[in-house]
């Protein structure tokens, strides 16, 4: 199966989201849903894929 994985977890875990504020504002990419990729996330961004904007949701 093409695409990439998660270093953390070895699956595709991978969502897409926006960063609303801070260092990397209007950056949009893939975020991690495992734990490890969580913290990496929150680490490099200050946000996980819990706090990050989905552009896909209605809110």
């Amino acid at each position: 199966m093409a695409g990439a994985y998660c270093k953390f977890c070895n699956q595709r875990c991978f969502v897409y989201r926006v960063i609303p504020d801070g260092p990397a504002k209007g950056w949009a990419g893939h975020l991690a849903t495992c734990p490890g990729g969580m913290a990496h996330d929150r680490a490099q961004t200050g946000h996980d894929h819990t706090t990050a904007i989905n552009p896909l949701s209605n809110n």
